[in-house]
């Protein structure tokens, strides 16, 4: 009728056990016999042990994290010149075809802007019988010398002619008084 191995309840024993584990750590605690007086020398060689170990692990970090930071500083540099270079590059490949392809008389907009286009749409005059000049253009006045360009070079080579011509004679009459001067035996002439 009664069940008398039945397990006790865990929210009962709890409390017990825990005021039983306090009286054993103060009974080893407050005993004089068994308390032991002074340092534990091998837990803190452990300690000292495990910090070096520690120290020792973060500074080989460190070191390896530094060099890889070097060696990305360097790759970084790297790519930076060569960024730059490339730009540079391209910059000058714009600028070499803006100056090749892109000029200013090749556009279309450039005939628009210009004032002067009437001007050179055509030519000066060429004479009388121009088929654009109408009769009421006045391309041709009184006292004007249309032919005033050929008469200026003509007269240049005129000029150069009559000098040239000067010269020879002027050259041949030295040579002939030499002469006359060696057959008449006159010293002194040159």
């Amino acid at each position: 009728m009664y069940q008398v191995d039945l397990p006790p309840d865990p929210k009962e024993v709890a409390p017990t056990e825990a005021r039983n584990q306090e009286k054993e750590r103060q009974s080893r605690f407050f005993n004089v016999r068994t308390r032991v007086m002074g340092v534990d020398l091998e837990a803190l060689n452990n300690q000292v042990e495990e910090r070096k170990l520690q120290e020792a692990t973060e500074r080989s970090k460190k070191a390896a994290y530094g060099t890889n930071q070097v060696q990305y500083d360097l790759v970084a540099q790297m790519l930076e010149k060569e960024e730059a270079e490339r730009t540079r590059r391209l910059a000058k490949k714009v600028q070499n075809f803006r100056e090749q392809r892109q000029q200013l008389r090749n556009r279309r907009e450039f005939d628009f802007w210009d004032s002067n286009q009437l001007w050179r749409e055509f030519p000066a005059y060429l004479g009388d019988n121009a088929p654009y000049y109408g009769q009421a253009s006045l391309q041709c006045f009184s006292g004007e010398d249309l032919e005033r360009a050929a008469c200026l070079r003509m007269q240049q080579e005129q000029f150069q002619y009559s000098l040239e011509r000067q010269l020879q004679e002027q050259q041949q009459a030295r040579v002939d008084e030499n002469c006359t001067g060696k057959q008449r035996g006159l010293p002194g002439v040159t």
